[in-house]
């Protein structure tokens, strides 16, 4: 019996969702269907939150940046009354971009195309030579959604996103004394993928692949190693965080199952590093200030997720945050930004380059295996093979990923 299979031409989604094995790898068409891509725009894309910047980017009245998304774009302005506001780029006239600048400071918008000139509330201001019969009220920028979490601005751009609710108070008070909403972008660096999206949010969620790929990582983080032995190492971090006063009741807070329906799907939990390191560097001695109130290290890290599109993984003494972004259906950005304490300086405080060593370094081998594994996954030999312990977190992205495609099917 011939077991070779052809490369799988587009299917429906109702027949991916209908092939998928509950403990296994989906099938070829999820990453390499213009079909499926298209809807993965639909279902995950459009709909999700996305982290667009810092609140601190823009401190001041007027000011602006721009967040894009394959054919989108959003601006995010300061108002008038200090609060972070975000706008389709979109005018309302005949539909040009309005704003072309990639960040500045305004006192009004006016689309370069025509002239019509809009408020930093998103109120159509003046329409040259429209007449007194034009009726200003319902023409003003469309609103996109936007949330402001421990001064991290996320967006969506979907017409009734889910709720922050139950991610702030759950997650508020562990995260305060890390003191996010109190750093700055050191540095941001973008990685060309040749590979779908979700092959790299996959590959982000499982360190099954971290002791052969990652030497760099596997010298200071224990959690490539199985459960029970990464177990004692937690339990001395949480002594040494006790001690310290930073809260230890969220440790391991990533359950199996997605978050209820209406809630933006999150998760965190705090894992130690080796005794003797500190932080994720080439020694494990700081490389940074102390973010937020902390008064010392517990050697530990934690994964916080809000969405599967933003993990941060956040140090003692620096932040990081990766972004997943699809370009097309076989080509993505992984985007990562380096935050510390908005009070330190380069060349001072920080050294760049030991700064951002450990994931640079983790995501070019990254960048390595995940092209490998969409050349693999293309071959007409493809069949999705089963899951490890240690990728669990990848099924509980492919769970997310399947439970959004089958709502957007349902329609």
């Amino acid at each position: 019996m011939n077991h070779h299979r052809p490369i799988s031409a587009p299917r429906t989604v109702a027949e991916l969702l209908a092939g998928y094995r509950p403990g296994h790898a989906m099938e070829q068409a999820a990453y390499a269907s213009d079909e499926i891509f298209a809807a993965d725009i639909e279902a995950v894309m459009m709909r999700e939150w996305h982290f667009a910047g810092l609140a601190n980017e823009i401190p001041d009245t007027g000011d602006f940046f721009l967040f894009d998304l394959l054919d989108e774009s959003v601006i995010l302005v300061r108002g008038n009354e200090g609060e972070v506001r975000a706008f389709a780029n979109v005018c309302r006239h005949r539909g040009s971009r309005v704003c072309l600048e990639h960040r500045g400071s305004t006192r009004q918008f006016i689309c370069p195309y025509h002239a019509w000139t809009y408020n930093l509330d998103g109120s159509l201001r003046h329409a040259r030579l429209m007449g007194p019969e034009l009726d200003p009220d319902g023409l003003g920028l469309k609103p996109v959604a936007c949330e402001v979490f421990h001064g991290l601005i996320f967006i969506s751009l979907a017409d009734n996103p889910d709720s922050f609710d139950q991610l702030r108070a759950e997650v508020d008070a562990p995260l305060a004394p890390y003191g996010l909403d109190r750093t700055r972008i050191a540095h941001r660096e973008s990685y060309e993928v040749h590979a779908n999206w979700k092959l790299l949010v996959e590959n982000y969620n499982e360190c099954y692949h971290c002791a052969p790929a990652h030497p760099e990582f596997r010298r200071t983080h224990p959690t490539h190693m199985s459960a029970d032995r990464v177990e004692p190492f937690n339990l001395a971090m949480e002594e040494r965080a006790r001690a310290l006063g930073i809260p230890t009741d969220f440790i391991d807070r990533v359950g199996p199952d997605l978050c209820p329906p209406g809630s933006v799907d999150y998760s965190y939990s705090r894992h130690s590093l080796y005794e003797g390191y500190d932080t994720g560097s080439d020694n494990g001695q700081p490389v940074a200030p102390l973010l937020g109130s902390l008064q010392g290290y517990d050697q530990g890290a934690m994964d916080l997720y809000v969405g599967f599109l933003n993990p941060l993984l956040v140090y003692n003494d620096h932040a990081v945050i990766y972004r997943f972004i699809p370009v097309d259906r076989e080509r993505s950005v992984q985007e990562i930004l380096w935050l510390v304490h908005e009070d330190a300086e380069e060349g001072r405080d920080y050294d760049l380059q030991r700064l951002t060593w450990l994931w640079d370094a983790t995501t070019k081998a990254d960048k390595h295996i995940i092209e490998k594994n969409q050349k693999g996954v293309n071959s007409r030999f493809y069949q999705p093979g089963p899951l490890a312990e240690m990728e669990a977190f990848t099924q509980r992205f492919i769970n997310f990923y399947l439970e959004r495609l089958g709502a957007l099917d349902e329609r």
